[in-house]
């Protein structure tokens, strides 16, 4: 017989909605396994057959997208911009629009999309009688794993508050921030700030070691001091002095969301030195190591400006 603590677990199992879960890679696939250890059941579909098969692993259900209507009534985004958001999204309207059904749904889009894009959707949906919320996150892929990114929602209040128990697991801070494509908004200005900050701290480091300073020590004391930042708390200590680079986040997605601050401002009439400077250095670092490096290779990148200088000291 079961207890009454396992029957009470059973029974929110029961209550909790099905969620179709697309878009499986480096954040996408643990925050799917924390809501199926939460007792969601996650639908899930990826273009990577593997990330689907380590998807069912943890007792996720792989899907075709056209199979997801019968069963679910939310859907999570967690794809890599919004041009192949737009694409799920017009897909989801159409099947859906095939249904036929009278349920309720709603579309979470917690990728890294474009805040013009964010609100053309969901005006788009809304004519559709679909609810849509912009989530994205903010933590990296360690903390999507422990459920504890911050997580930042636009859209309709009511649509949020319906939701926030499904935010709460995978999220430890949750922020409702305003209408529709404030999420994305404040979330492409939190990159461009982490940029901004992480290039400024390797031309600092690499400008320690130029004069033959400790890298190690600067950073310690820049932890002590105003300079202090994400980028000397952690991504130094964690992935750049020891030369790991494996922070799970690449740089091809760092220069789209430096990328998009220029565009966004551009699009607004204003144009700002410091947007089309990171725009251009990031999107020249991507260019030269690839879009799948590590956004911490970035130091390797603005090495070369060191070496440049140390060949003319030596000729």
């Amino acid at each position: 017989m079961l207890s009454e603590n396992a029957k009470a677990i059973k029974r929110r199992m029961m209550m909790k909605e099905n969620i179709g879960f697309i878009g499986l890679g480096n954040m996408g696939n643990p925050m799917a396994r924390l809501l199926v250890q939460h007792g969601y059941r996650v639908y899930g579909n990826d273009i990577d057959p593997n990330a689907c098969r380590a998807f069912a692993r943890f007792g996720g259900i792989p899907a075709p997208l056209a199979e997801f209507f019968e069963s679910v009534n939310i859907f999570v985004l967690m794809l890599p911009n919004s041009q192949v958001v737009n694409q799920v999204i017009e897909e989801i309207v159409s099947c859906l629009e095939n249904e036929a059904t009278n349920r309720d749904f709603t579309i979470i889009d917690m990728s890294s999309s474009y805040p013009l894009e964010t609100q053309r959707n969901a005006r788009k949906l809304a004519q559709a009688g679909i609810a849509f919320l912009d989530a994205p996150v903010s933590g990296g892929v360690k903390k999507a794993a422990t459920g504890e990114l911050t997580i930042m929602v636009g859209g309709d209040r009511e649509v949020f508050d319906k939701h926030r128990e499904l935010f709460e697991v995978l999220g430890k801070q949750v922020f409702y921030v305003g209408p529709s494509g404030s999420g994305h908004l404040v979330k492409m200005l939190n990159n461009f700030l982490s940029a901004a900050h992480l290039l400024a701290t390797c031309e600092a480091v690499h400008t320690l070691s130029a004069f033959g300073v400790d890298p190690q020590a600067g950073i310690r004391i820049f932890n002590h001091s105003t300079g202090r930042s994400i980028s000397t708390e952690y991504k130094f200590p964690e992935f750049i002095l020891p030369q790991t680079f494996a922070s799970g986040f690449s740089l091809g997605l760092l220069a789209k969301d430096v990328s998009m601050t220029k565009q966004l401002l551009r699009d607004r009439g204003i144009d700002t030195p410091l947007s089309n400077l990171l725009s251009e250095i990031y999107g020249g670092a991507a260019r030269s190591l690839g879009k799948q490096a590590d956004h911490t290779e970035i130091f390797r990148f603005v090495a070369k400006f060191f070496d440049e200088e140390r060949k003319n000291s030596n000729m």
